[in-house]
């Protein structure tokens, strides 16, 4: 008995042998006119399996042209993700050097527009944990950084220095808790409407303004301004913008909610402010 293997192997090889004396009769048929009984027979048997072999060999070389195509695309998409990729990345690092040329742009406006001396410093340390309480300068007492000096912005005051090292300090925020600046109303400038500005409880990166008495000239949309008693902050910096006001618990004084200038959510730069040197003019004729 013949396994299903040598029976194969057996019909393989008689179509071999048709399709070999069906070439050898082409090739013997040149300047014939007509075919014999038996080309016409092997016609008859081996055309289809003819046309089985060219259908196969039609299929497998159109699954090799499309697994080439499949290929080449797979190729050009990677390229094109990578394009895409490097694309975004350019237009994210220009869009953040366009802000930082802005910010840069507005401190040296300040700088040159102001008459405070100030040491340009970077923020290089938050707590996430305390986001409005403290920041870390990349400034310290080798650049003349001391102490409790104040700390502000292009926009406003931020708060003052806590602690110093050599070459970096810790500056308490305006929203800290352990902080209050004495302030006044840019826009009446009363004396006796001098008011203590600190964080406002339960409301994180606002401010509010306390100690004022019922009658102060204060409404939303003024500008709160420190001043200058206490020793720490100089006069006449921004310290942030009337939201609201209202009666404290006991109705006898006023409170205001201020919206601060400096934005504390994104400190990058800041400005120490230290005592501006005199010109020496001992000994000038």
């Amino acid at each position: 008995m013949f396994t299903p293997l040598k029976a194969r192997k057996k019909t393989v090889s008689l179509l071999l042998a048709l399709v070999l004396m069906l070439s050898l009769s082409g090739l013997t048929s040149q300047g014939r006119r007509n075919i014999t009984f038996i080309e016409e027979a092997l016609i008859t048997v081996v055309a289809p399996v003819q046309g089985v072999f060219q259908h196969l060999t039609r299929t497998v070389t159109s699954f090799l042209a499309s697994a080439k195509n499949y290929q080449v695309l797979l190729e050009e998409n990677a390229k094109l993700r990578e394009q895409l990729a490097a694309s975004s990345t350019l237009e994210a690092r220009l869009t953040e050097l366009r802000k930082e040329n802005y910010r840069l742009r507005e401190m040296l406006e300040f700088k040159a527009s102001t008459d405070y001396g100030l040491v340009t410093a970077e923020v290089i340390a938050r707590d996430s944990r305390n986001w409005f309480k403290t920041v870390t300068i990349n400034k310290g007492s080798i650049h003349g950084i001391e102490k409790n000096m104040a700390v502000v912005t292009s926009e406003g005051l931020v708060g003052n220095v806590l602690a110093v090292s050599p070459i970096a300090s810790q500056v308490m925020l305006l929203t800290d808790g352990r902080r209050a600046v004495g302030a006044l109303v840019q826009r009446s400038r009363e004396p006796g409407e001098v008011g203590i500005v600190e964080n406002a409880p339960g409301e994180p990166g606002f401010l509010r303004m306390l100690n004022l008495p019922r009658e102060a000239n204060i409404q939303p949309g003024d500008t709160v301004i420190s001043s200058g008693l206490g020793g720490i902050f100089p006069k006449g910096l921004v310290i942030g913008y009337v939201l609201e006001t209202g009666d404290d618990e006991d109705g006898i004084q006023k409170y205001a909610l201020i919206r601060p200038a400096a934005n504390f959510n994104r400190l990058e730069e800041v400005f120490v402010v230290v005592p501006v040197t005199m010109p020496d003019t001992e000994g000038d004729s």
